[in-house]
């Protein structure tokens, strides 16, 4: 196979054809291009200027010339002919001079974005014309001998797909080992519980009460309204026998959240003010940070942060996230969305610790309150009921986590840098692939290849969920997702959010999902958890006809408002994976909850059947699931795209999905 070096100035050619020049713009639809990538309906046309639009039609390729510097350029695959910006360049392959899967793989990958780059013009806003897009290199065989390449390309690309698959596994199972030891530590089974002074949990609160009348008396802090007993049926696990319960407000000198300044306030130096996306569980972020100026840091006194504090996310998709304060911290403020923790005797490490384990955590999801943006109250959080250990356990079990943090996060790094190669890989691939050098992908590929089965099948269930379980979950994705957009929300997002939550968090119900035009479908939801959710006070359920459709609209009843907590308290162990994929659809609509759902379903397919695939394959299936898919067709190269970019790939769980 022969390669030529070419520039794409002699391989494409300008599609700039105004509706003027056609004889108007009557019967033809404005399109545009998608977030995905893809061309979809455009809502923003201005009809009165329809006859300046451009066209575009089957086999076009456009792009924003301020956006394709990220990659993002569509293709036309459709045969349709529809009305486009005239911002957006439009051009087409000439006639036998490269494939045009060839050159959309090519301007999306690493070496492609890299000559977009070179070649665009401007210092503060990068444009790619036309003119310069044709002064890009690429090196091609003949035109007969393309099709041999890409399908090399796209082996290589499965290849690389199960690795990366098998990489995401492997980091899901180091987060779990982080959970379990953080779980073993705060009930006492992770190390000896033996002292060398025979000093109690007791004692240490004993101690605790002491310091904390004398810093009252002081006047350093104010004195806590009382909190009450800890009942026997309240205690949730068992503890050791030196080790004692009691409150958070017990262990604590200061429990509370910041607030925000104006704009105004914030100065170019000063005191740092963090924010909720500064908090993290490995300490704080300085990227975007605030900052303010001493009199604004003076009149936020009571929000003060010093060395050793931990800071806690109470609200929003970042709820329960913590981070320790560094004993080499000065001081700063916090935000409304931030609570500063202060301890009493009690070392710092172990205390961020403690918040981060699953127990405490669960603690945090089940006690929010209010509806959209939910938050923790200051009240339920001093009332959280935790076990302490004396002193001299707190630091065994400190230098103990450290040492398997430490080898987690040596695992963690390595698992990424897997990851990272085996991206880099696959753009060398392609890069030598279209240099004609494609002869020894293959072996390259199996140097990581080897350490990972072909299929990495699971068919572990996390929760085996009753009906009322699942009208609880049901119930909760309606609060979570209609929040947004009420009116994009029905039964077939309902439907497709249900199958991805219950396949991709490894949950098993009575729900049987089976092929359907929109995609996997359970006739359940229907028949056997709306009504519960009706009789459970959670939603009015109405349909309304449109004409030849109808929409199905959850209005909210009096029981929702405890939909959160009772999600929380049934799914306390599956909460965050649950809440982290429902946070990926919080502004999407219900068609790419679709074709997100169907070609998931058809994915795990072929993954339950053990069965080779390429993503042409996948599109293929996705294609083959109903003749209404046709119009996902230009889309299905980004929906893939999405699924890995977002780290929810299917590991082969569930029952394969098929007609009735």
């Amino acid at each position: 196979m022969e390669f030529k070096k070419y520039t794409l100035g002699d391989l494409i050619d300008n599609f700039s054809i105004r509706a003027k020049n056609i004889g108007g713009s009557k019967g033809l639809e404005f399109l545009g291009v998608s977030n995905e990538d893809g061309i979809t309906k455009s809502k923003y046309a201005a009809e009165e200027k329809s006859e300046d639009y451009k066209i575009i039609e089957q086999g076009c390729f456009a792009y924003n010339p301020y956006r394709i510097n990220v990659g993002s350029i569509a293709y036309m695959s459709e045969n349709y002919k529809g009305l486009i910006s005239p911002a957006y360049v439009i051009f087409k392959t000439k006639p036998e001079s490269i494939d045009d899967r060839l050159l959309l793989k090519f301007l999306k990958s690493a070496e492609g974005i890299r000559q977009i780059k070179l070649h665009a013009r401007g210092s503060v806003r990068q444009a790619l014309r036309f003119e310069d897009l044709c002064k890009i290199e690429i090196f091609l065989p003949t035109f007969t001998e393309q099709k041999i390449l890409l399908d090399k390309i796209e082996g290589v690309n499965f290849d690389s797909s199960v690795i990366l698959n098998e990489l995401n596994i492997q980091l899901n199972y180091i987060s779990q080992l982080r959970q379990a030891f953080l779980r073993e530590a705060m009930q006492g089974k992770l190390v000896s519980n033996e002292t060398s002074d025979g000093k109690t949990g007791a004692d240490l609160l004993q101690e605790i009460q002491a310091e904390k009348e004398k810093l009252i008396k002081e006047k350093k802090i104010k004195k806590s309204k009382p909190l009450p007993p800890i009942f026997e049926d309240e205690i949730p696990f068992e503890i050791p026998k030196n080790w004692a319960w009691c409150r958070v407000d017990d262990i604590s000198s200061k429990i509370g959240s910041g607030s925000t300044p104006k704009g105004s306030n914030y100065s170019l130096d000063g005191y740092p003010f963090f924010r909720s996306q500064n908090i993290h569980n490995y300490g704080l972020v300085y990227d975007d940070i605030k900052f303010i100026d001493e009199e604004t840091h003076q009149r936020m006194n009571g929000t003060t942060v010093y060395d050793n504090d931990l800071l806690l996310n109470i609200t929003g998709g970042s709820l329960g996230r913590c981070a320790l304060v560094p004993d080499d911290f000065e001081e700063g403020n916090v935000s409304q969305h931030v609570c500063i923790i202060r301890g009493i005797k009690i070392i710092p490490k172990f205390y961020h610790y403690l918040v981060l384990s699953p127990y405490f955590q669960s603690l945090i999801f089940k006690s929010t309150t209010g509806a959209g943006r939910e938050g923790l109250p200051k009240y339920n959080l001093e009332q959280f009921i935790i076990g302490v250990p004396p002193l001299e356990i707190q630091n065994r079990i400190v230098s103990k986590l450290n040492e398997l943090m430490k080898h987690c996060d040596d695992l963690e790094k390595s698992v990424q840098e897997s990851q990272n190669y085996n991206e880099q890989l696959l753009q060398q691939v392609l890069r030598e692939a279209l240099e004609g050098k494609n002869e020894v992908e293959n072996e390259n590929l199996k140097l990581v290849a080897e350490e990972s089965p072909i299929y990495s099948i699971q068919n572990t269930i996390n929760k085996n969920c009753d009906t009322v379980n699942m009208a609880i979950l049901a119930g909760y994705i309606i609060k979570k997702l209609s929040t947004q957009n009420s009116k994009d929300f029905g039964r077939v997002k309902l439907q497709k959010m249900l199958h991805l939550v219950e396949y991709h968090c490894q949950l098993s119900s009575e729900l049987k999902y089976q092929k359907n035009v929109a995609g996997p479908h359970a006739w359940e939801l229907e028949h056997v958890i709306e009504p519960k959710l009706k009789s459970l006070r959670f939603f009015e359920i109405k349909k309304d006809k449109f004409g030849a459709t109808s929409k199905v609209t959850y209005t909210p009843l009096s029981a929702s408002n405890e939909l959160t907590s009772l999600f929380n308290r049934e799914f306390k162990d599956q909460a965050e994976s649950i809440n982290n994929l429902l946070d990926k659809f919080q502004d999407k609509n219900w068609e790419f909850c679709e074709r997100i759902s169907t070609m998931y379903a058809v994915w795990n397919n072929r993954l339950i059947r053990k069965e080779l695939f390429t993503d042409e394959i996948l599109k293929q299936d996705f294609l083959a699931w109903d003749d209404k898919k046709k119009r996902f067709i230009d889309v299905l190269d980004h929906t893939l795209e999405w699924i890995r970019k977002e780290k929810i790939e299917p590991v082969g769980f569930g029952d394969y999905i098929d007609k009735k």
